[in-house]
Formats: C-alpha cells, structure tokens, sequence
C-alpha cells in the first residue's frame, strides 16, 4: 500500500504567513514542526518511509528535501504543472500502475491536524483492507462535523455494509461542496453527514478505470505523462478529484466514520480553535500585550510590538511582508482579499 501526501496548495487564506515560496504546509502553525514534517512523521509510525510519497509542484521540490531529508528521492513526485487535486492523484496512480496495477494508494493532505494519532493511522488501515476486500470499491473518511463549517465538503452517508464484519463503512449517496451557513447548520445537525477531509483509498488499476471513464481528457493526458511527455499534463484541466471524478461515483463508493479529532488548518480560525483552550482565550505568538481583549487570535512573526485593547473576536497577524486584521467570521475571506491585490502590481510583492 502507497500514502501520496498531496502538498501543493497555495494557503491564500493564512496570508500574510502563508506565501508562494512557502505556503502553509511548510510553516510551523500548530507546533515547531511544520505541517508537512507532521504529517510524514505521523505515517511514520505505522509505514515504511519507502511506502510514503508526496506529490509537489517544482517549486516547491528543494524545500521538501531540505524539509523531509529522510524521504527516499524517488518518492517525490514533481507535477510539471499545478493542475489540482485531480491533475495529482492521477500523476501517482498512473505511476504506480506502471509498475504494479494492483496496488492500494491512499492519498492524504500535507497541512491537516490530527487530533489522536493511533486512530487516524487505525482509519488509514481500515481503508485499505477495505480495498483489497473489494478492489473495485473507492472507500474515503468522513468526520462527525462538531460545528457548521461552511469551508468543509459534506458526505451524505446512507445504508450500512457489511465489507468488513462488524466495522463500521457506511455508502455513499452524495457530496454538498462548501454550503451556506443555514445549510450547514443543518448539515452538522443531522446524523447522516461527514465532513469530507478528501482521503481517498482505491486501487491505482481502478484510478485508471474511473479516469477512462469519468474524465477521459485528463486520463489521455496522464498516459501521455506517464510515457514522458510532460507538455500534455501542462494542457490538462485545473479540477478537484471531487469534481472530476469522485461526485460522479454511484456505486461501490464507501465512507468510514472517523473519530480522531481533525481539523483543515486553512485559515487562521481552525488555527486559533485547534490552540485554543477554550473559545474565550486568546492564542498569542512573539511580541505581544492585550487589554481587555478576549477570543482572539495574535500572532506576531515581526520584531515590532503588537498591542490591543478592548477587542475580541479577531485574527491579527503580524510579519516584516504585513498585517492582516480579520473578524474571525471573516477568516474564509482572506483568500479573496489576497485575490484581490494580487491583481494589482503595487501589492504583488507581498505574496
């Protein structure tokens, strides 16, 4: 069995920290490890290093190395081209296939916090013995919302299976991208959904299926580039395996409840809730002083002093490139403002 870890997001939405030379996963959030070293030490608990791959973007290749020094460097697997989640599973799977179609992967993100991580690698396991007990089967993990998150994909689990004896799998009926808040509530309210964290396991022969079938222009393309022939993943699509292929399953799709405490760190929100003692404290880094100034999060990365007095619920992030002052409300929103002054030459220096 092959782990892919897919580590090349950009984290627009932890600006000003998070940039192009160094996005999210490669910056210490949530420890003094960063996220990327986190994730790859805790497969290593359980995987062989040589079982262990990451798929990046070229320039991002070096710093991995530098990061990870204990990663085989055949195991790095560099897109020719950014082309999203899609563009990168296949870029594995294909791989794999060359070499033996039968393999299980399973494919996880760089830049996710773990809460318990016996059970997370407990689920991982899970995943595959699902496969091999059915190797036309796509299984994922879905975690019990703790709140209406409106950032997080949704699964609607239906009847129960009996694949793995008592285990509990659940099938999948379909997916809910990213809704609104009142729709959320009622998401996170009901028993029948689970965020979707987008780990997938399936056999690479069965990738290679589903792509032929579902998404046939990038199932060329990933030929081509699996024959060497880079030039033909830079023409492909920039798509979600969700959108792609995932929410176009209608049979032998699975979904195993998972409880280990997780939490996409994609904005500093999810930071200050996972640090957070309680959802009064304020979560503070550097050089700092509050007043009177409850539920918010200040994170100081520059030698100046960063002060408040009577406020509450903010994001205040301070580095030598910016400042982001941010409701917590609002944290989804930073990537928009991002957006929106790169398009401006005056800004462009700052990511």
């Amino acid at each position: 069995m092959k782990i892919v870890i897919l580590a090349g997001g950009l984290g627009q939405r932890l600006w000003p920290l998070s940039r192009a030379k160094t996005p999210k996963h490669f910056l210490p959030l949530i420890g003094k490890s960063t996220l990327l070293q986190q994730t790859f030490r805790r497969l290593r608990r359980q995987i062989k290093a040589s079982d262990i791959f990451i798929v990046t973007n070229k320039d991002h290749a070096r710093l991995i190395r530098r990061q990870l020094p204990s990663l085989p460097k055949k195991n790095l697997i560099v897109e020719p081209r950014k082309k999203g989640t899609a563009g990168a599973i296949g870029l594995a799977a294909y791989r794999f296939a060359k070499e033996n179609p039968e393999e299980v992967m399973i494919s996880i993100a760089a830049d996710h916090y773990i809460g318990n991580e016996r059970s997370f690698l407990s689920s991982l396991a899970t995943m595959g013995r699902v496969i091999r007990k059915k190797p036309e089967a796509v299984c994922l993990l879905g975690i019990k919302p703790s709140y209406p998150e409106t950032g997080y994909g949704y699964i609607r689990a239906g009847a129960a299976s009996r694949l793995l004896g008592n285990t509990k799998i659940l099938k999948v009926e379909k997916f809910i991208e990213k809704p609104k808040l009142a729709v959320a509530q009622k998401l996170a309210s009901s028993k029948h959904y689970y965020w979707n964290p987008s780990y997938f396991a399936w056999r690479v022969d069965r990738v290679q299926e589903l792509f032929k079938k579902l998404a046939p222009d990038l199932h060329r393309c990933l030929l081509k580039t699996a024959a060497g022939r880079h030039s033909a993943y830079k023409k492909m699509k920039n798509q979600a395996i969700e959108y792609a292929v995932v929410e176009k399953l209608r049979e032998n799709f699975f979904v195993i409840p998972a409880r280990f405490g997780w939490a996409d760190v994609g904005h500093w929100a999810s930071v200050k809730e996972i640090r957070a003692k309680s959802s009064q404290d304020n979560v503070t880094l550097g050089v700092t002083h509050a007043l009177d100034t409850k539920n918010s999060l200040i994170y100081n990365y520059s030698p100046a002093l960063v002060t408040t007095i009577g406020v509450s619920d903010l994001l205040i992030v301070q580095t030598r490139q910016g400042t982001l002052v941010c409701h917590k409300d609002r944290a989804q929103d930073v990537k928009q403002i991002v957006e929106n002054m790169s398009k401006n030459a005056r800004f462009r220096k700052f990511f």
